[in-house]
């Protein structure tokens, strides 16, 4: 691996470390929120602070999750598992998106049951709590928001207490309403909206671990122009068979099979090799990188990308060649 890959690599190492250690601190800081506020549900018989509680209770199981995943992924390859466990992290936050969709089910069902029948509760100390698990969320978004956008892991686990602190605002909105109107319906009415917002955000994220999870694209990356720059390089005839993927959050992988002129000497080889890996890894978010390279009398395996792009099939070699990838 050259050295930008190596970089690459250990730029990964911290992203993760860095993860690890703000799921740890947000851990914390719900753990200590859920007693207070479950307390404060039951003292002052406040049904909405005990469902916000519950919900604080998933913030805590989908940060352990996310950690525990975090641990198993570090567990090293083996002939079984010969990328290692990368993928528990994608599987973690495929299981807290999934959680969420739950949850918004979950305050649907409780926001009907309140429309047909609308709880009475002690409404000032519901809102002076409510007001702290604010204060703890907002905390815990503050100290997850900079890893969640490297890590899809972390970012599950980061909706789930964006999702808890907009409760907390629903609540906080829903307990004004009700000290100075005694408007009491206002709490499903809130609850409906932040149940709405919290099945789009685990759609997202179920949408991005199944990409994953079905070797899709990495996201920023255009394998028609991976295919152009390699296909500048001198020496280079055609380029047929690419593909890239996602192993887990900020680590992506690529291989390619890249056809050379004939008549080159294995310096020349050896050379356009190198030029290949230096290209890539200088221009592209690639960290493991495979590339086959043939004399212009090989063929393509069986699988090449010219089975997924049937427009290029009845082309011959000559039209063939560099730039096999359709812009369409």
């Amino acid at each position: 691996m050259s050295g930008s890959g190596m970089q690459a690599g250990h730029k990964g190492h911290v992203s993760r470390e860095l993860s690890r250690r703000v799921l740890l601190i947000a851990l914390v800081i719900s753990g200590t929120f859920f007693v207070i506020e479950l307390s404060g549900g039951i003292l002052t018989n406040s049904l909405a602070l005990i469902s916000d509680a519950g919900h604080m209770l998933t913030d805590i199981g989908s940060l352990g999750l996310a950690l525990f995943a975090f641990w198993f992924a570090a567990r090293p390859a083996s002939a079984q598992r010969s990328y290692g466990y990368y993928r528990a992290e994608i599987l973690a936050a495929m299981v807290n998106g999934l959680a969420l969709w739950g949850i918004s089910v979950y305050i649907f069902y409780e926001a009907y049951q309140r429309f047909l029948s609308p709880p009475q509760v002690h409404s000032l100390p519901m809102l002076i709590i409510a007001s702290v698990g604010l204060l703890a969320n907002a905390a815990a978004v503050l100290v997850l928001k900079r890893a969640a956008s490297e890590n899809l892991n972390v970012k599950a686990a980061y909706m789930h207490v964006v999702t808890d602190a907009w409760q907390s605002v629903g609540v906080i909105i829903a307990g004004l309403v009700m000290v100075f109107f005694g408007f009491y319906l206002a709490d499903p009415i809130i609850s409906v909206v932040i149940g709405g917002f919290i099945l789009y955000s685990g759609g997202r994220i179920v949408a991005d671990t199944v990409h994953i999870l079905l070797e899709g694209t990495p996201k920023g990356l255009d394998l028609r122009q991976v295919e152009r720059a390699l296909a500048e390089i001198d020496g280079v005839c055609s380029i047929h068979d690419i593909h890239a993927w996602v192993l887990t959050s900020g680590y992506n992988a690529m291989s390619a099979h890249v056809v050379y002129e004939k008549g080159l000497d294995a310096g020349s080889i050896d050379l356009i090799g190198h030029r290949l890996r230096e290209v890539i890894m200088a221009k592209f978010p690639i960290h493991h990188l495979t590339i086959q390279l043939e004399d212009s009398d090989g063929e393509c395996c069986e699988t090449c990308c010219l089975s997924w792009l049937p427009e290029q099939a009845g082309r011959n070699d000559d039209t063939a060649g560099k730039g096999q990838l359709s812009d369409n």
